[in-house]
């Protein structure tokens, strides 16, 4: 007899979002915690370089890096059951304020339920509005790579090609009914690559003397919709996980990377 757990199981559903949160506090490029009631439980690298903490030097108390303005709000938006976007100050290190847009997200941890929190600098740009995730429950055609999607730089092109094929292990796994744990690596590998090639891009974009502007934000967008999935995942959200990354993939390559990979080309560049 098989022990395989539905993917709709409460454990399955536990053991995922701790996996996935995992791997996203781990990335480097957004500021990311993990916050029960007051205890900050954990923070990604971005977010501590944001707050200009040293490493090791995480406080133990969240609302110490909040304005104290600001702290009775980051308190309801912490404890509501649903997905919550607020504009804030906030408070580095030094004791510098800046404003934020944090983004929150309730998740269920094997040791009990925690927010997770996505914060955005906003310093003189004015809250963000984050797209909102598709609302479908069924899965996306599977795309084969093409042509079409080329920008005509092989290493972007490259992790293109390689990006949407995991999405559709991703997708893959879900309609095969696959193993937890396969399911759990592929969401992991494509948070890790998904860094990787962001990471490539913006190091392209620095030699050719380009704005990364643009380009850091398409990332951080991405970034913040694969935290409000992967915090609250079943079988519904991992479906459209895969509508909104594929969305996402094949819009940034028309809009942004095509004209970036002609700038590149122009300099030399293949």
């Amino acid at each position: 007899m098989s022990d395989r757990k539905p993917l709709d199981s409460e454990s399955a559903q536990v053991a995922i979002q701790s996996a996935c949160v995992e791997a996203l506090v781990g990335a480097n490029l957004l500021a990311i915690a993990v916050v029960r009631n007051d205890k900050l439980l954990h923070a990604s690298p971005a977010f501590e370089r944001m707050f200009r903490l040293e490493r090791d030097a995480t406080p133990a108390s969240f609302y110490t890096l909040i304005d104290e303005r600001d702290r009775v709000l980051v308190a309801q938006a912490l404890a509501a059951p649903g997905d919550v976007a607020i504009g804030l100050r906030a408070l580095r290190g030094d004791g510098s304020r800046f404003d934020v847009e944090l983004s929150a997200t309730r998740a269920t941890l094997p040791d009990g339920p925690a927010t997770v929190v996505a914060l955005f600098d906003i310093t003189g740009h004015g809250q963000r509005r984050p797209a909102p995730l598709p609302t479908t429950g069924t899965l996306p055609a599977r795309v084969q790579w093409g042509p079409r999607y080329e920008v005509g730089i092989e290493v972007i092109d490259g992790q293109h090609r390689h990006l949407l094929g995991l999405i559709n292990r991703l997708q893959d796994a879900l309609s095969a009914g696959g193993e937890i744990e396969q399911l759990v690596e592929s969401l992991r590998e494509l948070v890790r690559y998904t860094e990787h090639h962001f990471a490539t891009e913006e190091r392209l974009m620095d030699e050719v003397g380009a704005s990364a502007e643009r380009h850091r934000g398409e990332h951080q967008h991405l970034l913040e919709g694969l935290m409000r999935f992967t915090a609250k995942l079943d079988t519904a959200s991992v479906s459209e996980s895969s509508h909104f990354l594929q969305d996402w993939l094949f819009r940034h390559i028309d809009e942004v990377d095509r004209p970036f990979g002609a700038l590149l080309r122009s300099r030399g560049q293949h």
